[in-house]
């Protein structure tokens, strides 16, 4: 499989890149970077952008649009390493054994299906705020299990969703299959959908203020949070990372309180961050748009050694949970 398998020429490649809808052009060239910076082999960047895109040679448009030509396509040596399992390098990490903790898998039932999820509950007396937790565009990993038993410990309950239960969960979908699968057409409805039924599960729990609910994702899942804080007006704070927003002509709707995360080179998704400042000061939003100094795309990651930027992690928790503890007292 290669780029030579295709001679669309650059104005069929616009043409691609085009017709993707936002969160399919976001996943485009985040693999396009991860394929660059050696994260991803070529033939993993061809897979995962023909799977998303329908066949090689659109596949090969969008690429060439993107900048990545056959003459410089050569064979990274790096094993593709998006979201790899381990132990966590964070400071801030917490084991699942951890007692000031309690973890449990839960189910959440949207329209008839059920969408599996990590709910974490801090050990002792409730009821405490709560906090809604996206993964990346590959899926669920412990990394996040990780996140959702740091906002545990932090005083809040934590339920992060499988997004790709619909599929059979994020095991069962092979690597290069993920991104597609969350970028299918309808996904982001169903996704809001989700994470409006966690919130309704959270709602009927005795242990969470009903009232106090938030939510943040990473990369895709910054995309999804913003997405839900536009269709979900019960929703009181969010804090999106590094993720444009998937429905920008629906930002006036948001009535939670907005902190966007962002690292300084991460172009490609700064480039919205103008768009997301006019549409919350219209409206009137309490929100910070802050960007972390010498730092990328996904950041905050401490499984991905490629991209994770420990001060800027570290700064990025604190600025979290200050945030989540203002807007959800």
């Amino acid at each position: 499989m290669s780029l030579e398998e295709s001679d669309t020429g650059s104005a069929g490649a616009v043409t691609a890149l085009d017709r993707l809808n936002i969160t399919q052009r976001y996943l485009a060239t985040e693999f396009a970077d991860g394929y660059e910076d050696g994260v991803l082999t070529r033939r993993d960047l061809i897979e995962r952008v023909a799977r998303m895109t329908g066949g090689i040679g659109t596949a090969a448009s969008v690429l060439l649009a993107l900048g990545i030509r056959p003459h410089s396509a050569q064979a990274q040596s790096s094993p593709p390493a998006y979201s790899t399992p381990g132990d966590a390098s964070s400071p801030a990490s917490v084991t699942p054994d951890d007692p000031a903790v309690v973890a449990s898998d839960v189910i959440v039932v949207n329209g008839g299906v059920e969408v599996a999820g990590y709910l974490v509950r801090p050990s002792g007396d409730g009821p405490f705020p709560a906090i809604m937790i996206c993964h990346e565009n590959a899926g669920t990993a412990e990394h996040f299990r990780d996140v959702a038993r740091r906002f545990a410990k932090a005083g809040y309950v934590a339920l992060h969703l499988d997004l790709l239960s619909r599929e059979g969960g994020t095991e069962a979908v092979p690597a290069n299959q993920r991104g597609a699968a969350l970028t299918a057409p309808g996904k982001a409805d169903l996704f809001v959908g989700d994470f409006r039924a966690a919130m309704a599960m959270l709602r009927a729990d005795q242990a969470v203020r009903g009232d106090a609910i938030g939510m943040t994702g990473y990369c895709f899942g910054g995309s999804v949070t913003w997405n839900v804080a536009c269709r979900e007006p019960g929703l009181r704070a969010v804090v999106p990372f590094y993720g444009p927003p998937g429905f920008p002509e629906e930002l006036g709707e948001i009535r939670a309180s907005c902190l966007g995360v962002y690292g300084e080179t991460d172009e490609r998704v700064n480039a919205s961050i103008p768009v997301v400042a006019s549409a919350l000061e219209t409206s009137g939003i309490v929100h910070a748009l802050k960007v972390y100094p010498a730092a990328g795309h996904a950041f905050f990651n401490d499984t991905r050694p490629q991209v994770y930027v420990e001060a800027a992690s570290v700064q990025a928790w604190h600025d979290t949970l200050e945030w989540f503890a203002k807007h959800l007292a």
